[in-house]
């Protein structure tokens, strides 16, 4: 059996100092364990440094704090990808929870079709409002949304695609996913759910209007990019649903 590929897991964080321990205590709690986590502070005002410290300090994980002036998420994360050292690159917010196996799930899929460049997971949506001991209610049915927290992606897709847009204040993942379906790559996408994706107050409302913006400008930018491809040329990526739930199917084995 061929080693197992090191895994790196890139945070960025700007002021996330209410859900950011259990952000990454959700990355820390997986069954397969990843070999190192850059945490990368834009800036933050908060606790989010000391949060960040006491994490660090119980985990039997390397975490890397990083801190740089407030650059935007784009930015924050490639510096992250600057300083990671794994083969296998995998993302999360600093207000977002992962399922407990979804390295384990994911880094399974990458060995059993070695063909492909990244898996995507389901996200299950859920909204939590601001108060002390909120409520989270959940809603909807779990799906993918092309989030890269729901992710596990080869590095080598990084160095065909490129880094995120810095100047976009908002949905650079987005533009870069869009950017990622214009490359003859294989992606696999799996019906387990690896990813609570929380929606709050912070996030919700504030920039609703910037972010529609900034989505039709990377989505025209798309437009363009295809629009200038030659006649002809083969371009798209190829989309493979696995239809069966990977969970399920390493329970049977």
């Amino acid at each position: 059996m061929a080693e197992r590929q090191r895994v790196s897991v890139i945070l960025p964080v700007y002021n996330g100092a209410r859900f950011l321990a259990e952000a990454l205590q959700s990355v820390l709690a997986q069954t397969l364990p990843p070999d190192e986590i850059i945490v990368v502070d834009d800036g933050s005002t908060d606790a989010t440094a000391q949060i960040i410290a006491a994490v660090s300090a119980a985990s039997t994980v390397p975490i890397r704090a990083v801190y740089q002036e407030n650059q935007g998420p784009a930015a924050a994360r490639n510096r992250g990808l600057s300083l990671a050292q794994g083969e296998l690159l995998a993302f999360q917010d600093a207000d977002d929870l992962w399922s407990v196996n979804k390295l384990a799930l994911q880094v399974a899929l990458l060995q059993r079709y070695p063909q492909a460049h990244a898996v995507i997971g389901y996200s299950q949506l859920a909204f939590t409002d601001s108060g002390e001991g909120s409520d989270t209610i959940y809603q909807g049915r779990p799906g993918p949304i092309l989030l890269l927290q729901e992710s596990l992606f080869r590095r080598s897709l990084f160095e065909l695609v490129g880094p995120f847009d810095p100047h976009l204040c908002g949905d650079e993942d987005i533009e870069w996913f869009l950017q990622l379906l214009e490359h003859p790559v294989e992606l696999l996408i799996h019906p387990d759910v690896v990813l609570t994706y929380r929606r709050h107050a912070a996030n919700l409302t504030g920039s609703l209007a910037a972010s529609r913006r900034q989505f039709l400008l990377a989505l025209q930018r798309s437009v363009v990019r295809r629009r200038q491809t030659q006649a002809g040329a083969s371009r798209a990526a190829t989309i493979t649903f696995v239809c069966e739930s990977t969970s399920d199917r390493d329970e049977g084995e």
